[in-house]
């Protein structure tokens, strides 16, 4: 069974950035989904980026299979967000995300290697 760590992880960086918590007149400007998916693939390790590709596509099928488990364990982590704010739901967004973190890698050329020599660079 899926812990869903790293969609956890990712789902708080995207209900921070919404700033759905906040009044409407003290919000900032939001990010696009584009920039929200650069910072946290930035910060992240290869293995956590393709962790989070699974926890994606695993919640994408349960969820197209009417198991909302899921959700139920995002909600119980205050980390379901207001659909309106991208104009899809939840799964639709995730898979949007998907599709933008597997360019960046595509482009990017991430692999564990890569990982190993930045950390040993610092």
């Amino acid at each position: 069974m899926r812990s869903y760590v790293q969609l956890i992880d990712f789902m708080g960086d995207l209900s921070e950035v919404m700033q759905d918590h906040l009044p409407e007149e003290l919000r900032a400007a939001p990010l696009t989904l584009d920039e929200i998916v650069d910072r946290w693939v930035a910060r992240k390790s290869y293995l956590a980026i393709r962790s989070l590709e699974k926890d994606i596509l695993s919640y994408a099928k349960k969820f197209a299979a009417g198991d909302y488990s899921v959700d139920e364990l995002l909600e119980l982590e205050d980390l379901l967000f207001i659909p309106e704010r991208f104009g899809c739901d939840g799964p639709e967004l995730l898979l949007l995300a998907l599709l933008i973190i597997k360019k960046r890698m595509a482009v990017q050329r991430r692999s564990v290697l890569d990982d190993i020599r930045r950390w040993l660079r610092r």
